[in-house]
């Protein structure tokens, strides 16, 4: 039994920050400044009140009017966000009502910010190669942009909001291939939500309760940038030679990379490292910026929409961030 990537859809807010607007608020940089340090023309921002629970809804529903997926289709959720609606329970069984999944399917949340959702889609494949799943909805995204502190500049540079909505189903042919991950938990540190969990003290303040229309302030993110920079620069580079070893490909046999749109800098690191062409190594974070675990699926829609990728392309994936953690994949599309 195999799997393939069925229909990708996402969700953007309609909210949107530019260069322009940020340069008001630091007036220290320019937009051009701006742009030349990230390679992110425009972001968008979630609302006040919006949580990533209620991009997912507006996620799925893309999917379901531009795919054809039907709610009743979807045997298993899911939800990979680091921003959960309530500490409990499990936001997959709150969206499971919401978007009025069949009562027999299943559901997991499945925090794992940027590497996240290679991670759902190992999950995924291996609930439907086990024959437990036929169609599995991965709503992977985040509202990063509520963790900022807003006098935050580097964080308010690169990171957007979004939500995408993918289905994996079931193949007859083997279109998702091996996956290769990897944890460095002495890396935790250096890029962290403090706060809203067990260890730290958790006040009223930083509660969320939808039902009194309260939103939550939740903890601030904090990067120790080059830190995040050496664990990423030290671990995937030998992950992507080791997959390409493992699957007995080299870089010319692959059509296309599609890495976590971490930002320019970062990316073009990673690209010349590997030695990977210009032309076979997508970036859309131009005008998304950083959207966490959505920016994979994000990036594979625009790509098959652009044309940089077509029906039979052979495409490695791979995710990396908070944790430390990282992942890769490669997929036939």
């Amino acid at each position: 039994m195999s799997a393939h990537i069925k229909a990708i859809s996402y969700y953007l807010p309609e909210k949107i920050l530019t260069n322009e607007e940020l340069s008001v608020i630091f007036p220290q940089y320019t937009p051009e400044e701006i742009y030349k340090r990230t390679g992110v023309l425009e972001r968008h921002i979630s609302g006040d009140s919006e949580l990533p629970s209620d991009m997912a809804i507006h996620a799925f529903d893309k999917l379901i009017s531009e795919h054809g997926i039907k709610p009743e289709e979807i045997d298993f959720l899911i939800f990979c966000s680091m921003i959960p609606d309530r500490m409990g329970p499990a936001t997959s069984s709150i969206l499971q009502e919401k978007l009025q999944l069949p009562k027999h399917s299943g559901g997991i949340d499945l925090p794992m910010g940027c590497s996240g959702y290679v991670y759902a889609l190992a999950l995924a494949n291996s609930l439907i190669v086990a024959g437990t799943a036929t169609n599995v909805l991965i709503l992977a995204g985040d509202c990063t942009t509520k963790t900022v502190e807003e006098s935050d500049h580097t964080f308010r540079f690169i990171l957007g909001d979004a939500m995408s909505a993918s289905v994996i189903s079931r193949s007859p042919d083997n279109q998702i291939g091996a996956f290769l991950f990897g944890t460095d938990g002495s890396g935790a540190d250096a890029l962290i939500i403090r706060g809203e969990n067990a260890k730290e003290k958790v006040n009223a303040e930083l509660k969320h309760d939808s039902s009194l229309n309260k939103t939550m302030p939740f903890g601030k993110f904090y990067m120790d940038g080059t830190g995040v920079l050496s664990l990423t620069l030290k671990n995937i580079p030998p992950m992507i030679n080791e997959m390409l070893v493992k699957e007995g490909l080299s870089i010319d046999d692959i059509d296309m990379f599609v890495f976590h749109q971490a930002g320019s800098f970062m990316l073009e690191k990673l690209r010349k490292k590997l030695e990977i062409p210009t032309e076979k190594f997508f970036s859309n974070n131009e005008t998304k910026g950083n959207t966490s675990s959505a920016t994979i699926p994000i990036a594979l829609y625009d790509a098959l929409k652009a044309g940089s990728i077509k029906k039979g392309s052979k495409v490695l994936l791979a995710g990396y961030g908070i944790g430390f953690s990282w992942g890769c994949t490669i997929v036939t599309i």
